[in-house]
C-alpha cells in the first residue's frame, strides 16, 4: 500500500512540475501563436502542391507530420502492451469475482448473452459485414476526404467487439487470441515505419513517397505511400483496441454474480 502511495505522489508532484514550469507554450487560440502566424497559412496554400493530397488533413498527418503520425501510433501499441502486462498477470482477483473455470483454464468464456432475441445472430453477423465494409470504405478515401487509418481500425475493432459482447455464441467472423492480436497490433507499426525506411533506401528523405521504388508514375507514388501508412496505423488500431477488451474480459467478468 505504501509502495502505490508513494508513486501516486510523485504522479502528481511530477505532472504538477510540468503544468508549473512549462508556461511558454502559447495559449490556446492565441492568434498571435507562431502556428497562426506562418504554419498554418503555408499548409493551406502549399498542402496540395507539396503532397499531391487534396485533404488538408492526410497532408499534415502523413506529410509534415509523418514521424509525429508514426509515434502516435507506437504509443498506441506500448498502451496496448501495459494493458495485457498489468491486467495478464496472475492474480487472486480472479477467484475473489468468481471468474469461470473456463477462463481460468484458458479456454474461451461466451458468458450470458445480453440480448435473446431470434434474430440476434443474423442481425449481428449483418451488422460486421456493414461495419466492415464502412471501415475499408474509410480507409480507401483517407486521402481524399474524412477518414483514415485510426477511424478505419477502430471501426474493424468494433466489429469485432459487437461479435463478442453481443453475440458470443456464434463463430466470429475473425478470431484473436491474446498474443495474436499484440503481435498484430506490432505488424502495423512496422509496416509504418518499414514505409519509411523503404523510401530512404531508394535515396529519399523519411516518408518521402515521391522516392518509393515501386514502377510507377511518380505522381501515383504519393497515394500508394498514404495508403501504405493508413494501412498500417488501421491494423495497429485495431489490434490494439482489440488486445485491450480481451485483457479486460479475461480479468473481469460482466455476469457477476456475487451477489
Amino acid at each position: 500500500m505504501m509502495r502505490k502511495v508513494i508513486g501516486i505522489l510523485l504522479i502528481v508532484l511530477g505532472l504538477g512540475y510540468v503544468f508549473v514550469s512549462f508556461d511558454f507554450l502559447p495559449a490556446i487560440g492565441d492568434s498571435s501563436a507562431p502556428a497562426h502566424k506562418h504554419v498554418s497559412d503555408y499548409y493551406i496554400e502549399n498542402a496540395l502542391k507539396d503532397t499531391n493530397s487534396p485533404n488538408l488533413v492526410t497532408a499534415v498527418l502523413a506529410d509534415y507530420r509523418g514521424f509525429d503520425t508514426l509515434l502516435e501510433t507506437t504509443v498506441m501499441f506500448s498502451a496496448g502492451v501495459c494493458v495485457v502486462m498489468i491486467l495478464g498477470s496472475k492474480s487472486p482477483l480472479r477467484k475473489r469475482y468468481l471468474v469461470p473455470k473456463e477462463i481460468l483454464k484458458g479456454k474461451p468464456y461466451g458468458g450470458i448473452p445480453a440480448y435473446k432475441t431470434v434474430n440476434k445472430d443474423v442481425m449481428t453477423t449483418l451488422i460486421e459485414i456493414l461495419i466492415l465494409l464502412y471501415a475499408i470504405y474509410v480507409l480507401l478515401h483517407g486521402e481524399v476526404g474524412p477518414g483514415g487509418g485510426f477511424q478505419a481500425g477502430a471501426l474493424i475493432a468494433l466489429a469485432y467487439i459487437v461479435n463478442v459482447m453481443v453475440a458470443p455464441d456464434i463463430k466470429p467472423l475473425f478470431k484473436f487470441t491474446k498474443i495474436n492480436a499484440v503481435a498484430a497490433a506490432g505488424i502495423g507499426v512496422f509496416i509504418y515505419a518499414f514505409t519509411g525506411l523503404l523510401t530512404m533506401f531508394a535515396g529519399g528523405a523519411f516518408l518521402e513517397y515521391g522516392k518509393l521504388p515501386f514502377p510507377i508514375p511518380e505522381n501515383d507514388l504519393h497515394p500508394v505511400g498514404i495508403m501504405m501508412i493508413e494501412t498500417g496505423v488501421a491494423i495497429g488500431v485495431m489490434a490494439t483496441i482489440i488486445t485491450i477488451l480481451i485483457a479486460i474480459i479475461e480479468r473481469v467478468r460482466f455476469d457477476d454474480d456475487r451477489n
